[in-house]
């Protein structure tokens, strides 16, 4: 599989899988949610507050182990290819690990959208999302180095 043929849509639409899904909440609750709603939001607000900061706190932690998995499970991947193994065979098992290992941190920033279209903060999903998206782009930047440099 040369550079060229290599799954950049599956890479682009994992990296933005988080921002998405805040994105996609926030519309549809502002289109199909009634306005009373907002009161609610406004009554939850600092109830789920702090369990949207602890989803944060989750994100980061996840966003450095999932750092740490990745490089344990592509070294297991690896070490079953065969000897002669070619760069695009160790790519796809590479990415595939990516694919996997990039829940860690997106977890928590995905169940930090849920409690926020309930009331906590922006600022909690916000932050909950940007160590979740610095975590994926950090495991997405290191697959070709791995490919390459098993």
């Amino acid at each position: 599989m040369s550079s060229a043929k290599r799954p950049k849509a599956v890479l682009w639409l994992t990296i933005v899988a988080a921002p998405g899904a805040l994105a996609i909440e926030t519309a549809l609750r502002k289109l199909l949610f009634p306005a009373e709603f907002e009161e609610v939001r406004e009554f939850l607000e600092p109830t789920l507050t702090p369990f949207g900061w602890g989803l944060a706190a989750f994100a980061a932690l996840g966003a450095a182990l999932g750092l740490v998995v990745q490089r344990h499970v592509a070294n297991r991947r690896l070490a079953r290819l065969p000897d002669d193994a070619t760069v695009d065979q160790r790519y796809r098992e590479i990415f595939a690990v990516f694919l996997l290992t990039t829940a860690v941190p997106q977890i928590p920033a995905l169940l930090s959208t849920f409690v926020f279209m309930f009331g906590a903060s922006i600022w909690t999903v916000s932050t909950a999302i940007a160590f979740c998206s610095v975590g994926v782009v950090a495991q997405a930047l290191r697959v070709p180095a791995m490919a390459e440099n098993p």
